[in-house]
């Protein structure tokens, strides 16, 4: 069994296309490590197959994670709020931290189950074997040749062994990474802008009176991209398909950070509240679901953001003038963190961008937090893995 995967993992959620796949796949980036398995909760197999990537528990065996043992992944993992292991915005480095390891692994054994089942419509008995094709970015601050070689050998050496609870039954995954390429989180997006859809472009168009935008009209500009993630704030300089390494930089800053603040914020009003980054926002993005704490969560961050674009507006500032120069013709935003901070955000930007005679391209809510995952795939299927994914499409 192969699999390819464009995995976007972010701090708080991981982000994976496969060849073939309509809809990205989005999991909260948490795991749990636990002693033994909770008592199973559905004897339908059918069932815990179709919800296995909500439900999923897996024991996991490799020399690239300080313990092996029984982790909950996922939503699983924030069914709980104790003991949860997410990305620390403020010191993790992706290529040493185990999270991309454990949930990526999970990941693929659990597609792999599913997999089996949807063609054989039964568990299988003896261990499946998986080989996979990956492409993964890390932040730029984090970036370099030792840096992105550390974490592709983590997956490539060896193989993982992965056992993944269906319910009360077991199945073995046995993982090898044949290939795995790691760049800077930015640099995929470009691709993404160059094979865009035209409507990511309306407000673009409307902003400087053109009757014609496509991606195609960016191949050969010099772009300043910002793409504001959870925990990182990512300035990648290209000019035309080429990044330039030496001027792409990275801060610590996001919407992550403002979350963490507006927590804060929150548990001066409810003492005792015990939550992390990703139910904080379960409480932004549904609120149908937590009545009581929606309105309190969206007023905190209101709050809290607003240092944060400071920072994120006068560090795109000083860079535009300093590091590259005063060189790009277009400053290009994405990034979940684009989304949260737009409305205190374009105004001062586009003023900027206005004063040094370049454009500012805002990549709509609709696609700005898919950037990096959608250019990883159209990388995976014109550059890195050419040969590999045709033969996945056609399978």
């Amino acid at each position: 069994m192969k699999f390819m995967l464009s995995n976007d993992i972010g701090n708080d959620k991981m982000k994976v296309l496969e060849p073939n796949m309509h809809d990205i796949f989005k999991m909260p980036n948490v795991y749990k490590k636990i002693v033994k398995t909770p008592p199973a909760q559905e004897h339908n197999v059918e069932k815990n197959v179709v919800n296995l990537l909500d439900e999923l528990i897996a024991h996991i065996t490799s020399d690239s994670i300080r313990f092996h043992g029984l982790y909950m992944i996922g939503e699983r993992a924030l069914q709980t709020t104790e003991d949860l292991r997410n990305m620390d915005i403020s010191n993790d480095q992706k290529h040493l931290s185990d999270l991309p390891i454990i949930n990526t692994l999970g990941y693929i054994a659990a597609r792999a189950v599913q997999k089996e089942y949807k063609e054989k419509q039964a568990l299988p008995e003896a261990a499946l074997n998986v080989e996979v094709y990956m492409s993964c970015a890390i932040p730029a601050s984090q970036h370099n040749a030792d840096t992105a070689k550390h974490l592709e050998d983590r997956f490539t050496k060896g193989t993982h062994i992965v056992v993944v609870y269906v319910g009360k039954e077991t199945v073995t995954v046995q993982i090898k990474f044949n290939k795995v390429k790691v760049t800077k989180e930015g640099v995929p997006a470009l691709y993404a802008i160059f094979e865009a859809p035209e409507d990511m472009f309306d407000e673009y168009k409307e902003e400087y009176n053109l009757s014609s935008v496509t991606g195609k009209d960016f191949i050969n500009a010099k772009i300043m991209h910002n793409d504001i993630g959870s925990g990182t704030v990512e300035n990648i300089y290209t000019i035309g398909v080429n990044p330039r390494p030496h001027q792409c930089t990275g801060e610590r800053y996001g919407v992550g950070h403002a979350v963490q603040n507006a927590i804060d914020l929150m548990r001066e009003e409810r003492p005792g509240l015990k939550i992390n980054r990703q139910q904080f926002v379960r409480y932004i993005e549904h609120p149908e679901e937590y009545p009581k704490d929606s309105a309190l969560a969206i007023q905190c961050l209101k709050e809290a953001r607003l240092i944060q674009i400071e920072f994120i507006l006068s560090d795109i500032e000083s860079k535009y003038n300093t590091i590259l120069a005063s060189e790009p013709e277009i400053i290009a935003v994405y990034g979940g963190g684009s989304i949260e901070f737009k409305d205190d955000m374009y105004k001062y930007l586009k003023e900027f961008t206005d004063s040094v005679g370049a454009k500012l391209l805002w990549i709509p809510s609709k696609y700005a937090v898919d950037m990096n995952v959608k250019g990883l795939d159209i990388l995976n299927r014109n550059m890195f893995f050419k040969e590999e994914y045709e033969q996945l499409v056609v399978n």
